[in-house]
């Protein structure tokens, strides 16, 4: 009795194991590992980008970031959970600041990655931040 029992439970254990083998992260078992910054206006005269933590990067020119045709928002990862701070900077003087934290998380049969706690912040920045503001 005691045999049958094991056998039935590791059948079930590689059933379920197999299952999750043909399910990809591509499936959709991660949503987004990045962070995106909405501008207010599209292309802008954002001159600086500044992260520090572990998303930090040597090089933080505002075209390593901006995603999109118009220009409007910005996307960056974290290799590693913690605390990330942002500093936008335009050329009119307006700065923005935030901090992101980033956190391991997993889905179903993929492998844990690391995401935003908070995947989008908008960045209220003035019309005068705007290329088309008459500058």
């Amino acid at each position: 009795m005691m045999r049958a029992l094991r056998a039935a439970v590791v059948g079930v254990v590689v059933v379920s194991v197999a299952a999750c083998g043909e399910r990809t992260c591509a499936d959709g078992c991660i949503s987004s590992t990045s962070v995106t910054f909405n501008l207010s206006c599209g292309p802008t005269d954002l001159t600086s980008v500044v992260l520090s933590g572990p998303c930090s990067t040597l090089d933080a020119g505002p075209g390593n970031y901006l995603v999109g045709s118009t220009g409007r928002s910005l996307e960056f990862t974290s290799p590693s959970p913690g605390l990330c701070h942002v500093v936008l900077t335009f050329a009119t003087g307006f700065t923005y600041s935030s901090d992101v934290t980033f956190a391991s998380r997993s889905a179903g049969c993929c492998p844990s990655y690391i995401a935003p706690t908070q995947p989008t912040f908008t960045v209220d920045n003035p019309s005068a931040t705007c290329a088309d503001a008459g500058h």
